[in-house]
């Protein structure tokens, strides 16, 4: 029988005799947002998602992006004590579990694969080429918006407060409506925080293969994202592509072109 998961885990399966795929939260620390993938990873595989918020809640986040990652791997090692893991992460998640396969080749444990979604790396992730404006109220329920499946454009002009959101979200329907003001108040504080360990955090170069995922732009970049992660890759840079932009790759309807990429990979590391 599996073992429970710990707080910060949602299991998403928790059976089966493959390697475990643990998907590492974005900025927002929500990491039920990648439950749209579940159904191209193989039966055979336990999938989990990590969370940002554990019995501690938002006075015991991780100080730093390898405190973050240290934590994440000795989670993992509850749940699978030895063996191959593949890691998964988008936008913010992806930086921490890039740290989190740094940190398992620093212990001899390397891990079966790493899928970067749409990820910025080194001087871009922070105040340098590329950066954006730190994390304000009105941005963080926008991407709630849009994860639950809002067209960004068209919500981009609106005047963002909790009860504008809450009606949006309950007049669709949508899994986010249960949220409370408490709710989305301790997501916004998770979202700061986490953008603030992004603006000090550059990222070391890991040992192994790494898969990247580029959504299509939002705008205009000087530099495709996954050229800036080449420095921090030590084995095989292998890119796809999404036609889905940054904040909606993970949307009902545009989350299957990741998945089909992320089953792929698994499929050749089988």
């Amino acid at each position: 029988p599996a073992t429970p998961a710990p707080a910060h885990l949602v299991p998403f399966r928790a059976e089966g005799p493959a390697a475990p795929v643990f998907c590492v939260h974005p900025l927002s620390g929500m990491s039920w947002l990648y439950s749209g993938l579940l159904r191209h990873i193989g039966r055979d595989h336990p999938v989990y998602g990590i969370q940002a918020e554990g019995p501690g809640g938002v006075a015991d986040l991780p100080g730093t992006v390898e405190a973050m990652a240290e934590r994440y791997v000795d989670l993992m090692r509850s749940v699978r004590a030895n063996g191959p893991c593949h890691l998964v992460g988008w936008s913010f998640g992806g930086l921490v579990a890039h740290a989190m396969a740094v940190r398992l080749h620093e212990l001899g444990e390397p891990p079966g694969s790493l899928f970067l979604v749409d990820t910025v790396a080194g001087d871009a992730a922070g105040t340098g080429a590329g950066a954006e404006a730190p994390v304000d109220d009105r941005r963080v329920l926008r991407v709630l918006l849009t994860a639950a499946g809002f067209d960004d454009e068209r919500i981009a002009s609106t005047d963002l407060d909790f009860d504008t959101v809450s009606a949006l979200l309950h007049r669709e329907g949508s899994v986010f409506a249960r949220f409370t003001e408490d709710d989305i108040s301790r997501l916004i504080e998770v979202s700061r925080h986490n953008d603030r360990l992004t603006r000090a955090y550059r990222p070391p170069r890991c040992p192994g293969d790494t898969t990247y995922v580029e959504a299509a732009p939002d705008g205009p970049r000087r530099v495709p994202h996954h050229e800036l992660w080449r420095p921090h890759v030590g084995g095989d840079l292998t890119i796809r592509h999404v036609t889905a932009s940054h904040h909606r790759v993970m949307q009902p309807q545009h989350v299957d072109e990741v998945g089909a990429h992320l089953r792929d990979l698994l499929r050749r590391r089988s």
